[in-house]
């Protein structure tokens, strides 16, 4: 017990004394507006870099980024639209600290305000209170009446530095629940995320939680975070956005035209104790070409492996030497710039593959690709987006026989949300009007046919799969969103969605017409 006290100070005197004068940077949140602002920007050839694959990144990397961006505006590399350039000067407002530490100026006027600010010495803390309001309302063949919900969501961002060498951000949120029928209560993760019962009202939290430390030559963070790894604007094949929340220790470096990214998490499954390990090497082929390749593996009911936990170890190897009873997967993805205001990008997924059956019909080839193209200011259109993205998973991608290992937290997939057996084409145009008022327009059709991410394939299925097989439920969604930011950091959204399903829960003849209407705020202050 003193042997091992004695290795814990040792390694928090050595994180103190290697991380001091390296300023710490905690993380943007994968559902801030900056990221489709930024993504904008570098299709525009605003700056280059591997910032917006591997989410989230820190706000020190969104201040480089800006920087790239004003040495492009300063030598006409990239011209902006008034709506551009005031989003531009908000942004560089709201990281005007991380900019001041590159010798960068922004406006004061565009500061970014806090609820709570305590600064001393080389050590700071603001707080920050979050609130958010979503009603759902949906009429039509699949409901007896009027469906109504509403989401009430309280809660506070604590984010700060101590004395420059620790790095730490607290998310916390209790959502309300109301109209979706909920009588009991859930700690079973297979069901989602826990719900509680106080009274007659319905709770739902959840919080993230984690320190960063800037090593001299890579970053590190433990704790409960996020992650997303790939191109996709809809989802991403390999770890998406839809992923819960997860405990983990991430580490990041860069050199040259390389970044490599690993971690090691703690997935929540009824099934028992459950590990996510996953790596990704991108490339940096030329400034309009970035490759990827990544790696996951998901195991559990045992303790962490320690080749696992190596984060340069090849996976598919170290699976094969722990007696090959994991689930291990492949990845890669390109993007690419063939010139000033196009984007065209890739991934593919490979869950399992042999060379010596037919690639697209033998059932143990599982794979997924996703193919998307964004054209910013089209036809020389300012302020214009247009988007397009196919994705298809084949039968069986995601499952595995043996249920801990199958590719879920809690009740969601960490990949693409479409799960086995499906495929979705999805167009939007967008337009903003000035910094404060966008609105879009989509089309989206969905397939699904028979299968489940929890339904591996069987002996008595045969050899032989079919894509879209079975019942094939085909779901078509027309509509619109505006989103209006009514004053700083408090945002308005109104959607509307058609929905034309026919075969709905893959029942034949079981056709349905829905409206939905969705109205959400969110203030951050």
């Amino acid at each position: 017990m003193i042997k091992k006290r004695i290795q814990i100070t040792a390694l928090a005197l050595f994180v103190c004394w290697v991380t001091s004068g390296y300023a710490q940077s905690v993380n943007v949140p994968l559902d801030h507006w900056a990221y489709e602002f930024l993504n904008r920007l570098e299709i525009q050839g605003g700056f280059r870099g591997f910032y917006l694959r591997t989410l989230p990144i820190s706000r020190q990397e969104v201040a480089e980024i800006l920087a790239q961006v004003e040495e492009s505006r300063s030598k006409n590399k990239i011209n902006l639209s008034a709506a551009e350039q005031d989003l531009l000067e908000q942004l560089k407002g709201e990281f005007g600290e991380e900019l001041a530490s590159l010798n960068l100026k922004s406006q004061q006027r565009y500061a970014e305000k806090h609820l709570l600010t305590w600064q001393e010495n080389n050590s700071q803390i603001k707080i920050d209170a979050d609130f958010r309001q979503r009603f759902d309302v949906e009429r039509g063949s699949r409901y007896d009446s009027t469906g109504r919900s509403s989401l009430t969501t309280l809660g506070g961002i604590i984010r700060g530095n101590l004395k420059g060498s620790l790095g730490f951000y607290i998310h916390f949120k209790n959502t309300l629940i109301r109209g979706q029928g909920i009588t009991s209560e859930n700690f079973n993760p297979a069901l989602g995320l826990p719900i509680t019962i106080s009274g007659k009202n319905v709770y739902q939290d959840d919080a993230s939680a984690y320190f960063t430390w800037k090593f001299p030559w890579f970053n590190f963070e433990f704790g409960r975070d996020e992650a997303k790894w790939g191109p996709g604007i809809q989802g991403s094949l390999m770890l998406s956005a839809q992923n819960p929340l997860f405990d983990m220790f991430r580490i990041r470096t860069q050199y040259k035209r390389f970044q490599f990214t690993s971690l090691h998490g703690r997935l929540s499954s009824d099934e028992g104790r459950k590990y996510l390990a996953a790596h990704r090497l991108e490339l940096r082929i030329a400034p309009w070409l970035f490759i990827a390749g990544s790696e996951a593996i998901i195991y559990g009911n045992r303790s962490a492996e320690l080749q696992y936990l190596n984060p340069i170890m090849p996976y598919h190897v170290a699976e094969h030497h722990l007696g090959d009873k994991d689930n291990n997967a492949m990845g890669f993805d390109f993007t690419l710039f063939p010139g000033i205001g196009h984007k065209l990008y890739g991934e593919f997924f490979l869950d399992d593959f042999t060379m010596s059956e037919n690639p697209f019909r033998y059932y143990g080839n599982k794979f997924a690709v996703l193919l998307g193209y964004h054209w910013v200011n089209p036809f020389r259109l300012k302020n214009v987006d247009l988007k397009t993205e196919y994705t298809r998973v084949e039968p069986y991608v995601y499952t595995h026989h043996v249920p801990i290992n199958v590719y879920k937290n809690y009740d969601r997939i960490i990949g693409h949300w479409l799960g086995p057996n499906a495929d979705a084409s999805f167009f939007e145009i967008s337009y903003r009007f000035n910094r404060d008022l966008t609105t879009s327009i989509i089309t989206e059709r969905i397939r699904s046919g028979e299968g489940d991410v929890d339904i591996p394939h069987k002996e008595e299925d045969g050899t032989i799969k079919a894509f879209l097989s079975g019942i094939v439920e085909s779901k078509w969604r027309f509509g619109f969103s505006i989103t209006d930011q009514i004053f700083r950091d408090c945002f308005l959204n109104l959607q509307y969605h058609y929905i034309k399903t026919t075969n709905y829960d893959r029942v034949q003849g079981e056709n349905s017409s829905d409206n939905q209407v969705i109205f959400q705020l969110h203030l951050n202050w």
